[in-house]
């Protein structure tokens, strides 16, 4: 993987404009690597540091692994939580399996199918698909533009 800074506090003076250019660097670098979406999304979660997501304070200290996962405390509330807690991948164990499953829904497969190309039970393939959807609308209510936006409305009777 490429240098992009020489010395690391550089990071630390970078404007929004700026950050947001070297969330795309670094995507294009994961995706040279071969690593995925999921993986950008825990570095995007830890690059902007860990708040806690009950009171939002950054006073929070690393408290131990569970199943090879650090775990954060909050010193402000007391609640233990990891840096996926709140995101749409907290409690997923196969990550692979995640993508895998995006990849099939977007494509407009069914629960079923979907569920038999990941190797995931009907179940799990049903909860994933709710979990997916309420993620995106979440992010659909927060969406903010930058620069030129151009917008066009159609209406039809």
């Amino acid at each position: 993987m490429k240098k992009l800074f020489e010395n690391p506090t550089e990071v630390f003076a970078l404007t929004k404009e700026e950050t947001r250019e070297l969330y795309d660097n670094l995507y294009d670098e994961m995706i040279e690597e071969g690593k995925d979406v999921v993986d950008y999304q825990e570095l995007k979660a830890m690059s902007t540091g860990v708040l806690c997501p009950d009171c939002n304070s950054s006073h929070v200290i690393k408290n131990g692994l569970q199943s090879g996962v650090q775990n954060y405390r909050c010193k402000n509330c007391g609640r233990q939580f990891r840096v996926t807690t709140g995101t749409f991948m907290y409690g997923v164990h196969e990550k692979g399996k995640m993508l895998e499953y995006i990849k099939c829904m977007s494509a407009g497969m069914s629960l079923r199918e979907c569920a038999r190309i990941a190797r995931i039970s009907l179940t799990t393939s049903f909860f994933w698909r709710h979990r997916i959807l309420c993620a995106l609308q979440s992010f659909e209510d927060n969406v903010n533009f930058f620069g030129i936006v151009e917008l066009e409305e159609l209406l039809m009777n």
